[in-house]
């Protein structure tokens, strides 16, 4: 809505033009309208705040009405004699603009454009869901059409220059039509409730989707772009490119009840294509709008799937492509622009100023101007179409163009292209031509690196669980009782070496594909619009002429004649352009109240002269016009029949067909490489996900072999206190007590002789240390054919466009089951030979070597009660590799899916 100054006083200029003009006593008379006039204002600015005021539209009808009998009544402008009111008004689009001007039409233009407003918002407010709502919405939005069309026509013409942006033509033009094509979708959309014809749905989506078009290409043209918002032109592209879309998939229901399979299929084919241009044009406007063109892409792939498997199944026939399909959908316009209720009484306001006679005689006379206008028009309007329609016939000035070698690539290209092949070139175009699939094959081989990456970091956890693993059984030796390795971890290899597989066979269609791809690379370079259309056939003179006529002369004054029409067209539209301003300038009013009444037609007659000269300029060019198009068919005949223009428009038609099948297998490639890109980003996921399952086994497995490890050195530990003790209450029976340890002070071993040195033990036993085997080092971990940095070699895989980063090596082998060490024979175990050797102290006193040795401790029974510092009994045993009761847990913990094989991987697409 626009937004008025208030504070605006009318009531006093227009007393003191009454009373200047016509009496003291007229002015008193005209004091109540003056209120009255002063109050509807008022409630016509209060009501401008909010669209949605109810009564707000009748208010806007009255005082337009009002303003209409002012502006019959007194003249309003800053000239001396005239009432000087100075309206004031904001931009309706930009806010912080305000216009002022001493112009009663101004007013007017303000109240038109905000009751447009208003019965669009009324057209939004309706629940469109319904029939019922469906059509008062159309009937609202074709009113605010015609509100907006008599705004451009009518009070904006009559505003001073320069001229508010919102009241300019092209603004005024741009809303009328958006009001037109919001009209339309209700239309179809009612059409779709109640259930109609796909034809008839598919004929009204069309057109919807052809004003919307219409609307966007204004919105961005050059009059338009600096003023709206950009939201305004990506809003209207998304509504066009959607009803497209909606178009083709009514289209497609057609031809599914004319069992016309084929055709359905290349239909929805194209209707899902253009459906990823409106989704991307759906996420610039809002998230709902993502949501509805979702739930459209998800109908339109449920009917491909449905007619490709019925084709596939039952026809088995050739899908053509959509441009040879041959479906073409016009669109049908059912709605208009409809004027709202603006004409009527004018609540008898100030009624003892002007007499009715006069009123009606302007309102007479400003049909006759109308009609004058109309009928010029349309004989513009003729004569424009006509020349249209016979250069189209004609192919002029395209055959002229074509002859001349230094034309435009584009122009050259429309030329000598037939059109369907045209427009399969710009969509090769449009995606990137050859490095459209380049990008798609150097995105695939980085895919494929990534998950090369993740299948040899899943094997690599696997190896280095594996080897440590290995490490703990040849340091326990038959004490380790966890469970191997290689059998926990078989299924996890068996998955990466399916896995490897699939990607294996998907590399071999990947190289079929580059290897088509390095072969028609030359071709495809040439599928550029300008390459192509230079390698057409040329329009050329004969050699030999067969005619009378000259070719270049015929070429001469097909070009200077063309030149002409173009101007006689310009010259068309300035006249236009001149009856415009006649009819804005053309007041009468004050002419009108001075005359009398006997005289208005000698009045009108006077009048209308002045748009004499602008209509007999207007017939002469028509009949100018008429003339000309009479020789240039005359030289344009005598042209198609010298230089062969039917037989040039063969040889292009049979040249075309080699762009044709280039075109057409670059489609195929494209296909294959999304085909692929598909699969290898659904591998990625997987091999991910089986990377991350067996690192976490692994960890698990850590965990458990941590916590096995220190429960068995515990109970070494144990055992070892034992046979301390033990030692230690055999060591008390002997009286002489064992000597004295090295460096002990004097008098502490009483019992122990004074100079004896204690011999060397023949063996001492060493202390226990990870990583040692009963006293002897431990044998080496068995070997295996996965360790190793180099352990994994990949699978072999084509080279992809683009730089390739060196990934891990592997192989597709899983490694060997672990070698088990056997624990060491007897003759290599440690010989104890009693607690007195500790000490240093002869074998022979105790016995000698013959001596019999303490009994190896009984693992899992409790000593006996010694007294001392080792006679507190150790904790109790448990079999080696289990827990303490408080220590029992699960493991290793059901990690989700461990164990169990996910889905199979995507299956590899083989390139045919």
């Amino acid at each position: 809505l626009k937004k008025g100054e208030p504070g605006l006083d009318l009531k006093g200029p227009l007393s003191n033009y009454i009373k200047a003009t016509y009496s003291d006593q007229e002015a008193r008379e005209a004091e109540d309208d003056l209120v009255s006039i002063q109050k509807l204002r008022a409630e016509v600015l209060m009501a401008s705040a909010n669209a949605s005021t109810p009564g707000m539209r009748d208010v806007l009808i009255r005082y337009y009405r009002a303003l209409m009998g002012i502006a019959n009544r007194f003249p309003i402008s800053q000239e001396k004699g005239h009432a000087n009111v100075h309206f004031t008004w904001y931009d309706a689009f930009r806010p912080s603009k305000k216009v002022s001007q001493a112009n009663i039409h101004f007013e007017a233009s303000a109240v038109i454009f905000n009751l447009a407003a208003v019965l669009n918002q009324a057209g939004l407010s309706c629940d469109r869901t319904v029939p019922d709502g469906l059509q008062h919405a159309c009937k609202f939005f074709q009113e605010a059409a015609g509100a907006f069309a008599a705004l451009r026509e009518g009070e904006a013409g009559k505003v001073d220059s320069p001229r508010p942006a919102d009241i300019t033509p092209e603004a005024l033009n741009a809303m009328e039509r958006l009001m037109l094509a919001q009209a339309q979708e209700c239309v179809y959309l009612k059409a779709v409730l109640d259930k109609k014809s796909s034809a008839l749905v598919s004929r009204l989506a069309k057109q919807t989707q052809q004003l919307y078009e219409e609307v966007s290409h204004q919105l961005i043209s050059p009059a338009l772009a600096p003023y709206f918002d950009k939201a305004w032109a990506a809003h209207t592209q998304l509504k066009s490119s959607a009803y497209e879309v909606e178009t083709l998939a009514q289209a497609a229901k057609g031809l599914r009840a004319e069992d016309k399979v084929t055709v359905e299929v290349s239909v929805l084919r194209e209707a899902f294509s253009r459906c990823q241009g409106t989704k991307k044009l759906a996420k610039a406007v809002s998230a709902d709008m993502v949501d509805s063109v979702n739930r459209v892409q998800e109908a339109i792939t449920v009917a491909l799937n449905k007619a490709e498997k019925e084709n596939n199944s039952i026809y088995l026939q050739r899908v053509p492509n959509f441009a040879d399909a041959g479906v073409s959908v016009q669109g049908a316009l059912v709605v208009k622009s409809m004027l709202p209720a603006l004409e009527g009484p004018a609540d008898n306001l100030f009624s003892s100023l002007v007499p009715d006679s006069a009123a009606k005689a302007l309102s007479r006379y400003s049909e006759m101007v109308d009609d004058v206008m109309r009928k010029q028009r349309d004989v513009m309007a003729a004569a424009t179409d006509t020349a249209r329609i016979k250069l189209k016939e004609w192919e002029l000035p395209d055959t002229i163009e074509a002859l001349d070698p230094r034309s435009a690539p584009n122009s050259l290209a429309a030329n000598c292209l037939p059109s369907a092949l045209l427009a399969e070139l710009e969509e090769v175009q449009s995606v990137g031509g050859p490095s459209h699939l380049t990008g798609i094959l150097a995105e695939i081989g980085e895919v494929r690196r990534g998950v090369d990456a993740e299948l040899a970091s899943a094997g690599v956890a696997l190896e280095r669980e594996a080897t440590e693993d290995n490490e703990m059984r040849a340091m326990y030796g038959d004490k380790w009782r966890v469970s191997s390795s290689a059998t926990s971890s078989k299924p996890y290899w068996d998955r990466i070496s399916q896995y490897r597989t699939t990607v294996t066979q998907a590399g071999d269609s990947d190289a079929g594909i580059m290897k088509r791809l390095s072969e028609k690379e030359p071709a495809f370079r040439d599928l550029a619009i300008d390459t192509a259309a230079l390698k057409m056939p040329r329009l050329q003179a004969p050699l030999v002429a067969t005619t009378h006529d000259d070719p270049a002369q015929l070429v001469a004054g097909l070009r200077r004649n063309l030149a002409e029409l173009q101007a006689m067209s310009s010259e068309r539209a300035g006249m236009e352009e001149a009856l415009k301003d006649l009819k804005a300038k053309d007041n009468i009013l004050p002419k009108l109240m001075a005359c009398n009444p006997q005289s208005h037609e000698t009045l009108f007659a006077t009048e209308l002269r002045k748009y004499d000269p602008v209509s007999i300029d207007i017939g002469r060019n028509a009949a100018a016009q008429t003339e000309l198009l009479h020789r240039v068919e005359e030289q344009n005949r005598a042209f198609r029949t010298v230089f062969d223009v039917v037989g040039w428009r063969e040889a292009c038609g049979a040249s075309s067909a080699k762009v044709r099948e280039t075109v057409a297998t670059f489609r195929e490639l494209v296909d294959h490489c999304a085909e692929g890109l598909r699969f290898y980003l659904g591998m990625q996921d997987v091999a991910r996900k089986c990377r991350q399952e067996a690192e976490d086994w692994a960890f698990t497995r850590r965990v458990q072999r941590d916590e096995t490890k220190q429960e068995i050195e515990r109970r070494l530990r144990a055992d070892e206190d034992e046979v301390l003790a033990r030692r230690m209450s055999m060591a008390k029976v002997n009286t002489s007590g064992p000597p004295p340890p090295p460096g002990a002070p004097p008098g502490m071993y009483p019992h122990a002789p004074n100079n004896h040195t204690p011999p060397p033990p023949p063996h001492q036993p060493a202390p226990y240390q990870s990583g040692a085997h009963s006293g002897s080092a431990p044998p080496p971990p068995p070997h295996s054919d996965h360790s190793g940095t180099n352990a994994y070699q990949h699978s072999q895989s084509p080279q992809y466009p683009g730089p390739a980063p060196p990934g891990p090596q592997y192989s597709s082998q899983a490694p060997p089951a672990p070698q088990y060490s056997q624990p060491p024979p007897p003759s290599q175990a440690p010989q104890y030979g009693g607690h007195q050797q500790q000490y240093g102290a002869p074998s022979q006193q105790y016995g000698g070597h013959g001596a019999p040795q303490p009994p190896p401790p009984n693992y899992g029974s409790a000593a006996p009660q010694y007294g001392g510092q080792y006679g507190a009994q150790p904790p109790p045993a448990y079999p080696y590799g289990s827990y303490p009761p408080q220590q029992q847990q699960q493991y290793p913990p059901q990690a989700p899916g461990w164990g169990q094989l996910p889905q199979a991987p995507p299956q590899p697409y083989n390139y045919q």
